[in-house]
Order: structure tokens, then C-alpha cells, then sequence
């Protein structure tokens, strides 16, 4: 035991003599509450001294240091009371007196000596007394304001709870309201590729209508093309008779099919101004929130109100 110094026998966390200390696999020893108090704050099951993760949750206790703590407390103590029947370095009597003046116990020659001169002596036994008395006055108050602490400490670990258990069901409810905003995301724009393919095929049925229409006339003036170089080929009589059909076909012909209007795409329908049509539809998912929703952003934004995406970008 004379080998071991006070400090080889204190824990590391609260540098007082080991109590139930544990050893970690790590080979480092520590009292187990403070152990346990040390991974409920970090939450995080390393050892104090070197970092190192354990590898168990419930580290033995380390009866070899914790015996010889209770054999040094045992020694301390009753060093201490060999010490409280102090014998007077300077006249080898017992103390028997309290000198107040000079807080410390006096013989009787010191006592009436020129030192202690008009000073107040009382019996050490009634002094330590008082003392005692002050002292456990001291000590129920910081008994008190320890439970105190250990309390506020229970509600600094469930509020750790309660954070946790927060953010876990606001993780949730972000991804639910997310989920809806991408849905209909999705399916606006399933909704505005459906409009533009329906009038695509619209748009292609009516070319593909006049593409026939414009096949009969090209096949119509090529058929009056022929016939008006077959009459020319004909006899001055016969051409005399056809003539005057033959112009009214070629007055026929001139009449050529026109495009229809309208014809292409209404590209700017589709795209102009697209992000803010969505936005002022996504409005009305806002606006029909439940109450309960606007009682939360008007919490987490410290009471104030947001009346759309604007104001919350604008006032942040």
C-alpha cells in the first residue's frame, strides 16, 4: 500500500478514491456511475481516458482496485483519527483546548502562555461540536442542491429524449408533405404531356386530312394537264368543242387547298410562364393545410405567418 499514491488509486472522471470501479477492455479503470453518466452525455460507449471503444456494454468490476481502495480509505481514516488526539509539538501534552483567535488546538502550558495571551480558548470537543453543527448545516444544503441537480439532470435526459423522438416524427412528416408536393409535381406534368399529345394527334389527323385533300387536287391537275395536251394534239373542230370545258376545268384547278390555321403546336400553351402556373396551383395544397400545420410554422418561425413561398423566401 505505501506504494500507491492517492492519485494512483483516483478515478480519472471525478478524481475521487475508486468506487465499484470498472475496467474497460481498453485496460483503463473508472468509477461506474461515472462511467455510465460519461456514455449517456457522449452516447457514445468509448473509454474516458483514451477514446477507444469498448466492446461490452456492462465492463466488470475491477475487484483488485476496488479493494485496494477500500484498504487505502480504511488507512486514511484511521490516520486521521490518530491525528484528532493531537499531542503538542512543543510541550509533548495532549490538546485539550481551541485557541478561536488562532483556529488551532493548544495544550494547557500554551494556554497560559505569552502567545495565547487574552486570547478565547474553548474545550476541542465542544468547538468540533459547533463546528460539526455548522458544517451538516452546509452539508444538508448541498445534499439538497444535489438532488436538485440530479433532477434537472433527469430532465436534461428526457429532453434528449424528447429531441430525438422530435426529430423523428418531423423527419417523417417532411418526407410525407414532400412526397405529396412531388406527387403532384408528377402529376401535373403527366397531366401537360397528355394535353400536349392530345392535340398533337388533333393537329397530325388535320394535316394528314389535308394532305389527302392536296394528293385529289395534284391528281386532278395532272389529269387536266394531259387531257389539255391531248386536245391540243386534236383536230381544229374538236379542240373548238373541247374548249370551252377544258377552261372551266382550269379555272377549277386554280382553286388550290390552303393550310389550315392554326396548324402547329401551341408551343407557349405548354411552356410559357410553366414554373408559375405550378406554383399557383401548389397554392391551393398550402392554403388547405390542416390548422394544425399553420399552428406549427407559426411556432418554428416564431409566430409570424406566411401567407405563401414568397414571404417565407423573402423573409428569411
Amino acid at each position: 500500500m505505501a506504494s500507491l499514491s492517492e492519485d494512483d488509486l483516483s478515478c480519472s472522471m471525478c478524481h475521487e478514491i475508486f468506487k465499484d470501479p470498472v475496467i474497460l477492455s481498453c485496460s483503463h479503470s473508472v468509477c461506474k456511475e461515472c462511467l455510465q453518466q460519461f456514455w449517456r452525455t457522449k452516447e457514445t460507449q468509448e473509454c474516458p481516458v483514451c477514446k477507444r471503444r469498448s466492446s461490452r456494454d456492462d465492463p466488470p468490476i475491477n475487484l483488485a482496485l476496488k479493494n485496494l481502495s477500500k484498504s487505502f480509505l480504511k488507512e486514511r481514516n484511521e490516520r486521521r483519527s490518530a491525528r484528532s488526539e493531537e499531542i503538542c509539538s512543543l510541550h509533548s501534552t495532549k490538546c485539550k483546548f481551541f485557541c478561536l483567535e488562532d483556529k488551532q488546538p493548544v495544550c494547557v502550558v500554551c494556554r497560559d502562555s505569552r502567545k495565547h495571551a487574552y486570547h478565547t480558548f474553548r474545550p476541542i470537543g465542544e468547538v468540533a461540536s459547533s463546528y460539526k453543527e455548522e458544517l451538516n448545516t452546509v452539508l444538508k444544503s448541498l445534499q439538497e442542491k444535489l438532488q436538485h441537480n440530479e433532477n434537472i439532470r433527469g430532465e436534461f435526459e428526457n429532453t434528449i429524449q424528447h429531441i430525438k423522438s422530435q426529430a423523428v416524427h418531423t423527419e417523417r412528416q417532411i418526407k410525407q408533405q414532400f412526397e405529396k408536393l412531388h406527387q403532384f409535381l408528377r402529376d401535373e406534368e403527366e397531366a401537360t404531356i397528355t394535353a400536349l399529345r392530345e392535340e398533337e394527334e388533333q393537329k397530325k389527323q388535320m394535316m394528314k386530312e389535308k394532305l389527302e385533300e392536296m394528293n385529289r387536287h395534284i391528281s386532278a391537275l395532272s389529269h387536266t394537264i394531259k387531257d389539255m395536251e391531248e386536245m391540243m394534239k386534236a383536230s381544229d373542230l374538236c379542240f373548238l368543242k373541247e374548249f370551252p370545258v377544258s377552261m372551266e376545268r382550269v379555272e377549277i384547278s386554280q382553286l388550290d387547298p390552303q393550310m389550315a390555321s392554326g396548324a402547329l403546336i401551341h408551343v407557349p400553351h405548354y411552356l410559357g410562364n410553366l414554373p408559375f402556373r405550378v406554383w399557383k396551383k401548389m397554392q391551393d395544397i398550402v392554403q388547405n393545410s390542416e390548422s394544425g400545420e399553420d399552428l406549427c410554422w407559426k411556432s418554428c418561425m416564431g409566430g409570424q405567418v406566411f401567407h405563401d413561398t414568397r414571404d417565407l423566401y423573402f423573409s428569411l
